[in-house]
C-alpha cells in the first residue's frame, strides 16, 4: 500500500541543519537519478568525497534511510531527507512496508568481488582504507591487528 506524504510537515520535523542542507541537496542538483526499489527509492549522489549511496522507505510506520555519508545515523541525514522530498516531487510511491536494500546490496557486492582478481581488490581496500578511516580501523580490526582500543 503506498502512503500520502505532507511534504511541508514533513520537513518541519526535521532538525533545521538537515533541512537546509536538504534542500541546498535539492537545489544544487545534488541528488542523482532516483530509483524506486523494494518500496523505498535510492540514489547516487556525486559529493566532493566520492559517491553517496541514499535509499529511503517507510518500514515499520517510520521513515528509515540507508546512507554512505559519515552523517548518516539513526535519524535521517541530509541525502535521506533531500531523497524523500525529491520523490514525493517526482510522483514516486512509497509503500507502507518497505524493505531496507542491505540483503540485495550485500549480494550485488558479494558477486563483485567474486568477478575481481585477488590483486583487483587488494589494491581496493588499501586504496578504501587510505580514505576512510572507520573502513581501515574495520579492516585492521579483522585481520587482528589493531591494538586495544582502550591503549590509544
Amino acid at each position: 500500500m503506498a502512503v500520502r506524504i505532507d511534504v511541508e510537515a514533513f520537513r518541519e520535523s526535521l532538525p533545521p541543519a538537515v533541512a537546509q542542507a536538504a534542500e541546498r541537496l535539492r537545489e544544487d542538483g545534488g541528488l542523482g537519478e532516483l530509483d524506486p526499489v523494494d518500496g523505498g527509492v535510492r540514489a547516487s549522489s556525486l559529493t566532493p568525497d566520492g559517491v553517496v549511496r541514499t535509499w529511503v522507505g517507510i518500514v515499520d510506520g517510520d521513515f528509515t534511510g540507508r546512507c554512505t555519508c559519515p552523517d548518516a545515523g539513526e535519524d535521517l541525514c541530509a541525502h535521506a531527507a533531500a531523497l524523500v522530498v525529491a520523490a514525493v516531487a517526482e510522483g514516486i510511491h512509497l509503500s507502507a512496508d518497505a524493505t531496507p536494500p542491505d540483503d540485495a546490496d550485500r549480494a550485488i557486492f558479494a558477486e563483485a568481488v567474486r568477478r575481481l582478481t585477488p590483486e583487483q581488490l587488494a589494491h581496493l581496500v588499501v586504496t578504501t582504507a587510505l580514505r576512510d578511516d572507520l573502513f581501515a580501523t574495520q579492516l585492521l580490526s579483522e585481520a587482528g591487528l589493531l591494538e586495544d582500543p582502550t591503549d590509544l
